[in-house]
């Protein structure tokens, strides 16, 4: 398999979304289905259990990916430009995978962990299988 490749910004992103971001996310916190993004609550507050929320639901309220042009709809659902849902993840991190239903990418073949686990186990093989280049 090639690498995937990602530019210095989409490293960095894939960085602090696993070291940072995603680790202060309270598992709890994280609705039991990638699938749903936030259910159009408020993201001025902070986000709570009765949050639906994917990991691309947690990415719009995030100030790196904001300051980056990430917003979101009336139904919680990431936008960046003419993007929106998973293709969000393609420019912030250059693969769509990271965003994706659970089961829906070969990432997910045979894990057996929590979603928000599965969040960290999808950034850490981006890490393991893309390379940077400018």
């Amino acid at each position: 398999m090639s690498k995937i490749i990602q530019t210095p910004q989409q490293r960095a992103n894939t960085l602090e979304a696993l070291n940072v971001m995603w680790p202060s996310v309270p598992p709890e916190n994280v609705y039991g289905h990638l699938g749903f993004w936030r259910d159009g609550g408020s993201f001025e507050k902070e986000m709570n259990c009765n949050t639906t929320a994917c990991f691309g639901g947690w990415c719009v309220g995030w100030p790196t990916f904001k300051a980056q042009g990430v917003s979101v709809d009336g139904q919680g659902m990431p936008h960046l430009g003419n993007r929106f849902g998973t293709d969000v993840a393609l420019p912030l991190f250059g693969l769509n995978d990271v965003f994706m239903i659970r089961g829906f990418t070969s990432i997910d073949d045979g894990f057996k962990g929590t979603d928000h686990e599965l969040v960290t186990h999808r950034l850490q093989w981006l890490l393991d299988n893309s390379e940077v280049k400018p």
